[in-house]
């Protein structure tokens, strides 16, 4: 999975029943009709005999049904935003996302001393549909950072080991090693800038609607997932054999605001060590001006 690999070195609101109110007395509410009651829809607060209080519940009712069919157009106006075109409009020029994830692996039968834990910030810029750019920091155990920005298709790295191998005077280290994608830095890989990976993953997902959010989840291989993602294809090609569950949440807007997905890698003939991977991502700052610049020429060195 993505993250701590040998570059790193450092390591629908609800429509309640609309009570009808009437003014006259018991004894005309008998007499009336649903439509003079509805007219009116006042409650008269004196009891009401039982013919009385059945002629108010059932035209209650009919009021109420009536109610919902007139306000099912505007229900259905309501509806989650569709990510994947929120995210398609969202993919324009000089903008961008800020991220925050953590990022953790473990092997399954030696959790207790082969896990490791990372935290990345940072921001992400966008190129036309598609993410160019990226301007980030992982923070591993012990307090180690390394920056990382990759912009122009080449990838830049500061602090940690690399430094202690930058000559006097420099301050950003290239390196063959150093071959990122900016969308790695999300520390996922379900490369959701992805239009058809993002496309994907929903059309069979459980939905549930919040107040303010939208919870998707489901479950997908790594083979289906490749099937669908040019990410997957050029990291992993037919190499992993894992499942992976998943959950995403999006805003009110249908802008993503988080993703969380497990890997996990069962032990197989081909492979005798089996893992899990988890990475929790946040997204926020959708459409905000961002920009990544390339480090200072005078300040980068090319190290092996």
């Amino acid at each position: 999975m993505s993250g701590a690999r040998s570059g790193d070195q450092g390591g629908s609101p609800r429509v309640a029943p609309r009570a009808i109110i009437v003014r006259q007395t018991s004894s005309r509410i008998q007499n009336m009709s649903c439509r003079s009651r509805r007219e009116n829809r006042r409650i008269f607060p004196v009891p009401l005999s039982s013919k009385g209080v059945e002629m108010a519940l059932s035209c209650s009712f009919l009021v109420a049904t009536t109610s919902l069919t007139l306000l099912a157009p505007h229900q259905t106006a309501l509806a989650s935003p569709d990510p994947v075109t929120v995210m398609e409009k969202l993919m324009t020029p000089g903008n961008g996302v800020t991220t925050s994830a953590k990022w953790k692996f473990w092997l399954r039968d030696r959790p207790a001393t082969s896990t490791v834990v990372l935290h990345t910030t940072g921001v992400l810029a966008f190129g036309k549909g598609r993410v160019v750019a990226a301007d980030a920091t992982r923070l591993f155990k012990g307090g180690r950072k390394v920056r990382f920005r990759v912009v122009g298709g080449r990838t830049y790295a500061s602090g940690g080991a690399w430094s202690d191998m930058l000559p006097q005077g420099k301050t950003w280290a290239r390196s063959s090693i150093l071959d990122y994608q900016p969308y790695e830095f999300t520390e996922q890989d379900i490369n959701i800038f992805e239009p058809t990976t993002l496309r994907e993953l929903l059309k069979s997902a459980r939905s549930d609607r919040g107040t303010t959010t939208t919870r998707y989840s489901g479950s997908i291989t790594v083979k289906a997932l490749c099937a669908v993602s040019p990410s997957c294809r050029s990291e992993y090609g037919k190499k992993v054999n894992a499942d992976i569950s998943w959950q995403l949440w999006t805003n009110e807007k249908g802008q993503v605001v988080r993703l969380f997905a497990k890997w996990v890698l069962a032990k197989t003939a081909k492979n005798p060590i089996s893992s899990n991977t988890e990475a929790d991502t946040s997204y926020s700052g959708w459409g905000s001006r961002v920009s990544v610049s390339v480090p200072p020429a005078n300040q980068v060195a090319k190290v092996d």
